[in-house]
């Protein structure tokens, strides 16, 4: 029965496993097996600010937000399969999970589609306390896993300004959650715009708009309506917190990356400081080995069967009286 087989030199015997490892790549076979996975809170600072347009791409500029997105798009597809991912948004004081931890090849449409409709207008506050919004997530990290880990994207521009008097200390224990405290945008301040419901510039905020309601420490929170409310009502500076033109507002109306702060809160938190300056900057970021942990994992076999697969169309390809040869030093290199 196998008389056909006997008859296959060696080119022939390799085109045969050849095409039989690609026949069984067809059936898509899986495995569980150990692997390092990672597992990631990646946390959205979705505030007004973020919708500065100081970020490039494809040699176009788009918002800081727009960018965030993308290279958070792109670091999903870079991730292993077994991996986890959760989803939150940042604003105001606090970090809100919009999804479980979901293993990125088994989910990755889901979360892929999420990250590409997050919006600043899912805001639910105007107000912008960086340090209040980072140490609520670490906290929120904790609770989901103990293997999680944090990425929290920002430009670190706090609004209304922030007090040193009022800012809140870490409280959580420092490298119990590891991750990544990202900052993104330009280190030029610029305008911060004011968009309508297409996304479209009517304006940008203007530093006495600023005054009006300037609040800051654990003064109440607005929303952007009550905000541009005010404005239409004609709020004095002198009804806000700090009185006619506080100091602490001055060029409030415009945004830059806070590094400064963003790095000291690393440093606070024990978390590392990234400047995200490129789309697939996320993608090394993420799959730092620092970051895995050791994880029985569905595995893709496919690359482990096209590999040797390939190898042997290539000893295919080589010419016969070159295998023999090859063979026949083999052979007499073991037999001495």
């Amino acid at each position: 029965m196998m008389h056909w087989w006997h008859k296959l030199d060696l080119r022939g015997k390799a085109l045969f496993f050849a095409i039989t490892l690609l026949v069984i790549c067809l059936f898509q076979p899986h495995m569980k097996l150990p692997k390092r996975v990672y597992d990631w809170l990646i946390v959205l600072d979705i505030t007004q600010s973020m919708n500065v347009r100081d970020m490039e791409t494809d040699d176009r500029s788009i918002s800081r937000l727009a960018f965030s997105k993308e290279s958070v798009r792109e670091a999903l597809r870079a991730l292993p399969c077994g991996s986890r991912v959760a989803l939150g948004l940042f604003t105001e004081r606090n970090a809100t999970t919009i999804t479980h931890p979901l293993e990125v090849c088994a989910h990755f449409s889901t979360l892929d589609e999420t990250v590409s409709r997050l919006d600043w207008r899912m805001a639910w506050a105007a107000d912008s306390f960086i340090s209040h919004g980072l140490f609520d997530a670490i906290a929120k990290t904790a609770k989901i896993d103990e293997q999680m880990n944090i990425a929290f994207i920002t430009d670190g521009h706090q609004a209304p300004p922030g007090n040193p008097d009022y800012m809140p200390k870490f409280e959580g224990k420092p490298g119990q959650v590891k991750g990544l405290v990202v900052g993104v945008g330009g280190l030029k301040p610029s305008l911060i715009p004011k968009l309508d419901d297409k996304d479209n510039i009517t304006g940008y905020w203007e530093l006495d708009d600023v005054q009006r309601y300037a609040t800051f420490g654990m003064a109440s929170v607005q929303s952007a309506l009550e905000m541009e409310q005010q404005q239409a009502d004609g709020m004095h500076g002198r009804n806000a917190p700090h009185g006619s033109d506080p100091a602490e507002v001055n060029n409030a109306n415009l945004s830059g990356l806070d590094q400064g702060n963003l790095q000291r809160l690393a440093k606070e938190t024990t978390l590392n400081y990234v400047q995200l300056e490129a789309i697939h900057q996320l993608n090394d970021a993420f799959s730092s080995r620092k970051m895995s942990v050791w994880r029985m994992a569905d595995t893709d076999l496919r690359p482990w069967l096209a590999t040797p697969a390939i190898l042997l169309i290539i000893v295919f390809f080589i010419p016969a009286t070159f295998l023999n040869q090859l063979f026949q030093r083999v052979i007499k290199r073991k037999r001495k």
